[in-house]
């Protein structure tokens, strides 16, 4: 390597890296306690299907829909 290397723009990204998975831990363990609370009102499986389909590519929801309706499963 023969760039010099920068010990500023290192420690900055070393930050914001370090912030950035402290928060991503801290976003965890607050979806953890969301489930928790699902599961307390007996939510778990359902919620967890329905966040399963939400989370598809739009595209992939649209087809889901047809099928389902095609095959009559919510009507």
């Amino acid at each position: 390597m023969t760039e010099a290397v920068n010990s500023s723009d290192m420690m900055q990204l070393l930050d914001r890296i370090e912030r950035l998975e402290a928060e991503r831990k801290e976003i965890s363990a607050d979806i953890t306690e969301v489930w928790k609370e699902a599961k307390a009102k007996g939510f778990t499986k359902e919620l967890k299907k329905a966040h399963s389909i939400r989370k598809m590519p739009a595209t992939d929801r649209a087809i889901l829909g047809l099928y389902t309706q095609a095959l009559g499963l919510f009507d």
